[in-house]
Order: C-alpha cells, then sequence, then structure tokens
C-alpha cells in the first residue's frame, strides 16, 4: 500500500524527499522549465530507514547541483518510466468498488503498459501522448470511443498521483485533441431489423445445434427483441430480475411490461420503464427457454432469478456480421449491444411520440433525445410508423 507521506523538504528547500511506500524513499529536484512546465528529477531509494534515505539524496542533489553550476549533461533519472509506477500506485491501491466508471481500470492498465514496452516510450509526454493517438491507436482500432477510453484511463492516474501530491499539476502532460463523432446515434431501418431478426431465427433454429449453442442464440433473439421494445441499456437489462417486471394492460387492452429499474446510469438512481406490446411475448417466451433449459443454466451455476444469464456482447457482434449488418453503410460506424436502444428511440422519435416520455423512459434528458437522435432523422426516417412492423414468426 502507498504510504503517502508529504513531501519534505532539505537544502534550503530545493530536495524534496518523502516516503513513498513502507520501504522506498522519493527524491524530486526542480531543474528548469520547458515551454512553461516544470522538469523535475526523481530519484528512489530502497529503504525503511528515513536517515539513510536522507543521506542518500541529499548527496544526489549536492551531485545534480554540482552539474548544472557546471551545465554539465544530467543523469537518466534511475525511473525507467514514472507512468509504469504511478500506474500500478493507482491500480493496486485506488478505491474502485462499486464504481462502475473505473471497472475496466485494469484492462487499459494493461493496454498502456504494452504500448510502453511495444514503442520503448522512455516518459509519457505530450510527444508520446500524440504518437500514441497518431500512430500506435490507428494500428488497433478505428473508434474514437475506444481512443477516448486510452486517454480517459491516463487521466485517471494522473489526477490520482496530483490527488495524492505525487506530482504538481504542472507536470500533467498537454493531451492531443481526439476528434469527436458526429454524435449521431445509427440505429437500425425497420427492414434491416426485419432481416437481422430472421437471420437470428435461422441461425438458432439451425438443424444439429448443441443444447447449449441454441439456449444462446435463442435469448440472444428474445434479448433484441426485448432491448428494441424497451429502450433499455445494456448493462440495465443484465440486472433484470423476474420480480422487477410486471405484466400490465393499458386502455387500449394492450399488454405492456412495466420494468423497474434499479441503479441505471446515476448511483442509486430508481425510475419505471413501459415497454412497447413486442416485449411481452419476448418476456414470456424467455420464461419457457428458462423452464426448457433449466438443466443447462444449473451446469453453468446461472443465477435463476436473473432474466438474462448471458453477456451478448459477442454473440451479437456475430450474428450482426452474419446479417451484414455490423457496419452502418451511411456512418462507417460499428454496430453493438447498444443499437437496439438508439432504434427504440429513433422509431419512437418517428412515431411522434413525446420527446419528454421518450426521455423520461429511457433515463435521459430531452435535450440528449433532441440532439442525438431527433435532430438526425431526416424526412425519409418518417415515411412510416412504428404500427408497420411485423416481425417473422417462429
Amino acid at each position: 500500500m502507498t504510504t503517502q507521506k508529504k513531501y519534505e523538504t532539505y537544502r534550503d528547500g530545493k530536495l524534496k524527499v518523502r516516503q513513498r511506500y513502507k520501504s522506498s524513499y522519493q527524491g524530486k529536484v526542480y531543474i528548469k522549465k520547458i515551454n512553461n512546465k516544470p522538469i523535475y528529477q526523481y530519484k528512489s531509494i530502497k529503504t525503511n530507514d528515513k536517515n539513510f534515505a536522507i543521506t542518500e539524496l541529499q548527496n544526489w542533489f549536492d551531485d545534480l547541483s554540482y552539474l548544472l553550476r557546471n551545465n554539465k549533461e544530467l543523469p537518466t533519472s534511475n525511473q525507467k518510466n514514472r507512468f509504469i509506477t504511478w500506474s500500478k500506485d493507482y491500480i493496486e491501491n485506488f478505491d474502485r468498488a462499486d464504481n462502475p466508471t473505473h471497472k475496466d481500470d485494469n484492462k487499459y492498465h494493461q493496454h498502456i503498459m504494452s504500448w510502453i514496452k511495444t514503442e520503448n516510450i522512455k516518459q509519457v509526454t505530450n510527444r508520446t501522448l500524440d504518437s500514441l493517438l497518431h500512430e500506435h491507436l490507428p494500428k488497433i482500432t478505428e473508434s474514437q470511443s475506444t481512443k477516448g477510453h486510452w486517454f480517459n484511463y491516463i487521466r485517471k492516474v494522473y489526477r490520482y498521483q496530483v490527488k495524492n501530491e505525487v506530482i504538481l499539476q504542472q507536470e500533467v502532460p498537454v493531451f492531443p485533441k481526439l476528434l469527436t463523432d458526429t454524435g449521431q446515434r445509427i440505429f437500425l431501418e425497420k427492414g434491416e431489423y426485419r432481416h437481422l431478426m430472421n437471420v437470428s431465427q435461422d441461425r438458432m433454429n439451425a438443424p444439429n445445434l448443441a443444447r447449449k449453442m441454441s439456449l444462446y442464440r435463442k435469448i440472444l433473439n428474445r434479448f433484441i427483441m426485448f432491448q428494441v421494445a424497451t429502450g433499455m441499456r445494456p448493462s440495465e437489462t443484465y440486472r433484470l430480475k423476474w420480480k422487477d417486471v410486471v405484466i400490465r394492460i393499458n386502455d387500449e387492452k394492450e399488454k405492456y411490461l412495466e420494468i423497474k429499474i434499479l441503479k441505471g446510469k446515476t448511483k442509486n438512481s430508481i425510475r419505471t420503464v413501459v415497454s412497447k406490446p413486442s416485449a411481452v411475448s419476448a418476456f414470456n417466451e424467455l420464461k419457457k427457454l428458462h423452464l426448457e433449459y433449466g438443466d443447462i443454466l444449473n451446469q453453468l451455476k446461472k443465477d435463476r432469478d436473473i432474466i438474462f444469464p448471458f453477456d451478448h456482447s459477442i454473440s451479437n457482434r456475430t450474428l450482426l456480421k452474419s446479417a451484414k449488418l455490423y457496419v452502418d453503410d451511411d456512418t462507417d460506424k460499428k454496430r453493438d449491444s447498444y443499437v437496439y436502444r438508439h432504434t427504440y428511440i429513433s422509431w419512437a422519435v418517428m412515431n411522434g411520440d413525446s420527446l419528454f416520455e421518450i426521455a423520461k423512459n429511457c433515463g435521459n434528458s430531452v435535450a440528449i433525445i433532441e440532439k442525438y437522435y431527433a435532430n438526425n432523422l431526416n424526412s425519409n426516417h418518417f415515411k412510416n410508423s412504428l404500427s408497420t412492423l411485423k416481425n417473422k414468426k417462429k
């Protein structure tokens, strides 16, 4: 664990020393400014003897002072890459319990460590961050969102170290500007949705399919139907339990689902989702699947209270690719499980539903619905209403 002691000053305040770990001390010396950013030299001493560490760091400071006075070249810091140390410190000591925004920290830590090793990055600087954006990441992904996740992780590490007074805010490098997407949310046209469901049903009814694979594909099929009829975030759907869903009847004598969402996008939030009628059949079919394939669910040790026991991220991508719908032709954006939420919202806007009601149902603001959905629809999108949609029956 990081000891997080504050810096103590020596040598007329020019040498700063702090205990970083139980058996490690760090020295820090200001060298000069480059482009109005302070440059420091660091040195670590592995010992639990404070007096010994201070003596060694004072000797180091005296050697640096001699080199500076005589315009001699300074030695390279004994830390190969300080960001490696800071990132490991952040991963090991930051409290990310019950904080979904930090659930992928370890994944991006590994990505950054791989980048540093592969590209032989000596230090994380303005220049190396720029090369990360324009040279390294294009080899891996075209997604601006994914690139943003990489840089967001790096920012988290710096914020953590600044907060703990390991570094100053002025030492944080300037981040390159990432390109932003237009903000348009891609969705499925009604014909595309019909085609996707037809492909899904063909796949789940394929001959000689193992029962486990048949279960995966059938639940994925109902997952898509459910998402398009509710507009819920995938993470919200995966947490749903049977007790959270109740079948109701509206004034038109149509059945619909009333769904209680706990811990939505914001922690401790609660909202009620009112589904489209088509969600009811998906819900009822899911009940039958849980009964028919109960032996497999038990074998896989799945929580039987959970409606959707599998994560469909990969299987959904495979299905979209099979249907040749993985990449949107107009935007070149790749579709994922969120496309069904975007489809629900876009269709509801085209159907003339109240933006306020859409926003309330989806846990968004009216401004978001207008900016990312309504404003990106054109006249061709409004030719048919939602009521014209019919699904191929099993």
